[in-house]
Formats: C-alpha cells, structure tokens, sequence
C-alpha cells in the first residue's frame, strides 16, 4: 500500500512538473510573439492621411 501511495505522489509531482514546464513555454512564445509585434509597430508607423 505505501508503494503505491509513494507512485502515486510521485506521478502527481511529475505531473505538475511537466504542466509547469508546458505553461512556461507557452509564456515565453507568447511574451515573444507579443515583442515582435511591438517592435513591428514600432518600425513600420501609420502615416496620418488629412481628410
């Protein structure tokens, strides 16, 4: 019984390792997708148009 509660625990723990890690990843991607669109806007400006 306490080997599979010591398994289990373990899963548990590698479990949310591993959902920690994905959700990292998916921070990073998206700080830099978010980056690279800033400095896109930053080098190419609108140009205001007079009505």
């Amino acid at each position: 019984m306490l080997l599979a509660s010591i398994a289990t625990t373990y899963n548990v723990q590698y479990a949310l390792w591993l959902m920690g890690q994905g959700m990292l990843g998916i921070f990073l991607f998206m700080g830099s997708f978010y980056l690279l669109i800033y400095l896109l806007e930053k080098l190419f400006k609108r140009k205001e148009t007079k009505q």
